[in-house]
């Protein structure tokens, strides 16, 4: 075969993988029962055959709109692509053996496709208005795939998550306009990156961090996560809240050496105080969907680390940006695959439950980063970003603190679903079909694939060293300690239960730590304002004026 007609498939496979699932959608009348169901783990598939077969960078530009769209594999969506597809289609695949029923529904179908015809366009996007297109698109989607099961619950989480991301959406709307006025009409991205300016930076800022879950903007992330059906849980968890830092990468660190001096401290600042923040609300659940939510604001914590550490020109920006494909491959496929088991712990009974609750220990010492899984590559890129950029001792000393608080929260994941209950028959659907397949197979993935995507690079080199393996005892060590004092002496450490699964269980303890502040101010009365439609419809309007003002003056355009 030529280099022609070689690279005239490798563009016909983009174009499947973008197309593939707007088919599916049309087709979808047509499909009844099982054969429905069976079209969500089939519509990612030639996304997961184009990361897998095709080594070049295939574009594929269509004539739309007046600047035309654009879509590619570059280096940037291949490090996205890989986990997605692989987390889309398994997650399919169970959804589809899990709750037959559910998945053969025409709505969560429906949700489903659309959901991620705008996750794999925002991903190959090369330009402006694709990945905004794709995000918009995936965002309003996923809000179908949270209030699905439509409980009391679920209803509230997704008004939350709706209010959230139209704050988001507008942010966004509005940087993207400016960046295009600015370009005079360019959309690719190596155009529009050079006129990034301090109001742009602030809205993408804004947007970028309300999609990843940053702090301060992550309340809809443990609340819409875990009220969501188990599939949508992992892919909404797994790979749907990259799509900030996918942005973030695309439209600001390559113009982020301007702004460095004064974003990257407040990111690193900010992402540090999230990753051990949400820790610390983790540990208070006794629900495992809820503590798995907390735990991806306390990841996406250490992704806005590197977000910040991405920002200075050199080799700073490099050691980032590879540690950012890491974290997106290691937190996608364990986070998907802790999701995932907790849903098929509920499912199945005797043996296989035992199984599942075993095999649930490997994406959980993933992200504890014990020896021998990703979760040591993870750290290691993420020390060599710290030490490329000079982040300097107090930075590695908390960043070793995230690791044992990681490690905790892990841990005390295993402890709460070791006793899940099994569903009294006729309570709820009975897994058939053997679910457990798909998820062995993402299991599979979470131990081989991230040392096998970057093991020509210097992360797995140094993540392989004895020193470093061995090093990756002690956080654990010092975690399990801890676990083990809380059990010996449980009412020094047993939080008071509550009510509602959203707020932790020690919530009126943590409150009494700033109670002596002003109202404002108290850290309890902050978290809890985030979860209102008051304060977010105040920040809409304020968002809206500011906009109006800075267009006037010619700020923004």
């Amino acid at each position: 075969m030529n280099a022609g007609s070689a690279a005239g498939l490798d563009v016909a496979l983009l174009a499947a993988s973008l197309l593939l699932p707007w088919l599916l959608l049309a087709l979808l009348p047509l499909f009844r029962g099982s054969g429905r169901a069976l079209l969500l783990p089939v519509a990612a598939a030639p996304a997961l055959l184009l990361a897998l077969l095709v080594p070049g960078q295939p574009v594929l530009d269509v004539p739309v709109l007046t600047p035309g769209l654009s879509f590619g594999l570059d280096a940037t969506a291949r490090a996205f692509l890989l986990p997605a597809a692989l987390v889309w289609a398994l997650s399919g695949w169970v959804a589809a053996r899990l709750r037959p029923e559910q998945a053969a529904s025409p709505a969560f179908a429906a949700l489903w496709l659309l959901a991620l015809a705008g996750n794999l366009a925002l991903i190959l996007a090369q330009d402006l208005i694709a990945l905004y297109a794709g995000i918009a698109l995936m965002t309003f989607a996923a809000l179908g795939l949270v209030v699905f099961e439509r409980t009391a619950q679920a209803l509230a989480a997704a008004r939350l998550y709706l209010a959230m991301m139209l704050l988001a959406e507008v942010a966004l709307f509005v940087a993207v306009a400016a960046l295009v006025a600015a370009s005079a009409g360019e959309t690719r991205f190596d155009a529009v990156t050079a006129a990034v300016s301090g109001p742009i930076l602030a809205l993408l800022a804004l947007a970028f961090g309300l999609k990843l879950g940053a702090l301060g903007l992550h309340s809809w992330l443990p609340r819409a996560h875990p009220v969501a059906p188990v599939p949508a849980s992992a892919v909404l968890s797994g790979v749907m809240i990259k799509a900030g830092i996918l942005g973030w990468l695309r439209l600001v660190a390559p113009a982020g050496d301007a702004f460095a001096p004064a974003v990257a401290p407040l990111l690193v600042g900010l992402g540090l105080a999230g990753a051990l923040y949400a820790v610390l609300r983790g540990l208070a659940t006794d629900e495992p969907k809820v503590l798995l939510g907390w735990s991806s604001v306390s990841q996406m914590g250490l992704v806005t680390v590197l977000a910040g550490l991405a920002l200075p020109a050199g080799a700073a920006t490099a050691a980032a940006v590879a540690a950012i494909a890491v974290f997106v491959m290691h937190h996608g496929l364990a986070k998907a695959a802790l999701f995932l088991g907790v849903g098929l712990l509920g499912a199945v009974a005797g043996r296989r439950r035992r199984w599942v609750w075993i095999g649930l220990w490997l994406p959980a010492l993933a992200l504890a980063a014990a020896p021998g899984t990703s979760g040591v590559l993870a750290k290691a890129a993420l020390d060599r970003a710290a030490d490329a950029a000079q982040a300097g001792v107090a930075i590695g000393a908390l960043l070793y603190l995230t690791s044992v608080a990681s490690a905790l929260l892990m841990l005390r994941l295993l402890w709460l679903t070791r006793r899940t209950p099994v569903p009294e028959p006729g309570s709820a659907p009975v897994a058939r079909g053997r679910p457990e397949i798909p998820w062995v197979l993402l299991l599979v993935g979470v131990l081989v694939l991230p040392w096998l995507s970057f093991r020509d690079t210097p992360m797995v080199a140094a993540a392989a060293t004895a020193s470093e393996q061995l090093g990756a005892l002690v956080p654990l060590g010092a975690a399990l300690l801890i676990a083990l004092a809380a059990l010996r002496w449980p009412r020094a450490w047993r939080p008071t239960p509550e009510r509602r699964p959203d707020r932790p269980a020690g919530w009126p303890r943590a409150a009494r730590v700033t109670a002596r502040l002003p109202g404002p101010v108290q850290w309890g009365n902050w978290e809890r304002h985030l979860h209102g439609w008051r304060l977010i419809g105040r920040l809409v309007v304020l968002l809206s004026l500011a906009l109006g003002v800075a267009i006037g003056h010619g700020l923004v355009f």
